[in-house]
């Protein structure tokens, strides 16, 4: 018998995890806070809100939006869900295909980290590769197989210069189809820059380059589009060190081998199937402060 599911959060996420583990459940029904989605139907599953949950029967909450630590402390407090019942997935049910078992995906993401490193450096940025694009760079010497997107961090004062610095790697690269959006907060402030482009190809997967924006506060260094969820000891973004990969100047966190083990603990043990629970460091968001935080997305085609 399928194990009766409820997926909480109504995003694309939850359509990925449907797509990837729909031989071994029973997808009964989605739960999120948005009160906008809640009584409509989304990837065929009608949407409830989390008031509705003694009315519904379920064997499992699978929990499918980025702010899963703070959905799980909202399922388990406010409406006294059992730990056993909660599942948080492994982020790559939560994707579509990999993109870099495919080799021209693989080849691009490594123009991208070439090319944005180059022009870093060159006009003197302090952009560096991180999350799981420095682990592979470090550990693996090359883009890890079974990730799915490109990481870059910068402090925040710099995003108008990163953003200067993609159109110009964007103008470098003509033959791609690419598209730029930015993400902003409340108070109009840019916390993150997405290069994503677009392909008709199978023998090219598409995937996103995130440039995530960090600013310091109380000696952390706080990652803005989680809203700080994952941070660091200010000390690794205030500088910068280099490596090199494939004979080409990549731009790193301070003291990186420190920050890969602050992150991920045992680092130099690959693990394909990483959970929010497997990162060594995560701060708690409040559910009150998600509610509040307005994001806007601006998309600027052919970027």
């Amino acid at each position: 018998m399928k194990t009766k599911t409820l997926l909480f959060g109504a995003g694309p996420g939850a359509g990925y995890f449907i797509d990837n583990t729909h031989h071994e459940r029973d997808f009964v029904g989605m739960l999120d806070n948005d009160l906008n989605k809640v009584g409509t139907v989304i990837f065929d599953l009608p949407v409830y809100s989390p008031k509705s949950l003694n009315d519904l029967e379920y064997d499992e909450i699978v929990i499918t939006t980025q702010w899963a630590m703070a959905v799980k402390a909202q399922l388990t407090e406010e409406f006294n869900v059992p730990d056993d019942k909660i599942i948080l997935p492994a982020k790559n049910q939560l994707k579509t295909e990999l993109p870099f078992y495919c080799e021209q995906s693989l080849l691009l993401g490594r123009k991208i980290i070439k090319g944005l490193s180059q022009l870093a450096v060159e006009e003197n940025v302090p952009l560096v590769v991180d999350f799981g694009t420095l682990l592979g760079l470090v550990r693996d010497k090359d883009i890890i197989r079974w990730d799915d997107d490109i990481d870059f961090a910068a402090p925040q004062d710099h995003a108008q210069r990163i953003e200067t610095l993609v159109f110009g790697f964007v103008a470098n690269n003509p033959d791609i189809d690419w598209r730029m959006e930015k993400v902003t907060d409340g108070n109009n402030l840019m916390t993150s820059i997405l290069l994503k482009f677009t392909s008709e190809s199978e023998d090219l997967l598409v995937f996103t380059t995130s440039i995530s924006f960090r600013k310091e506060q109380g000696g952390r260094s706080i990652h803005l589009p989680s809203m700080g969820m994952w941070y660091a000891p200010q000390h690794h973004f205030s500088d910068f060190s280099v490596i090199e990969w494939q004979g080409n100047i990549i731009q790193v966190p301070a003291d990186y081998l420190a920050y890969l083990t602050f992150q991920y603990g045992d680092w130099a043990t690959p693990k394909k199937d990483i959970k929010l629970t497997d990162y060594a460091h995560l701060q708690e968001i409040s559910f009150s402060d998600i509610k509040a935080e307005k994001r806007r997305l601006q998309t600027i085609n052919k970027a």
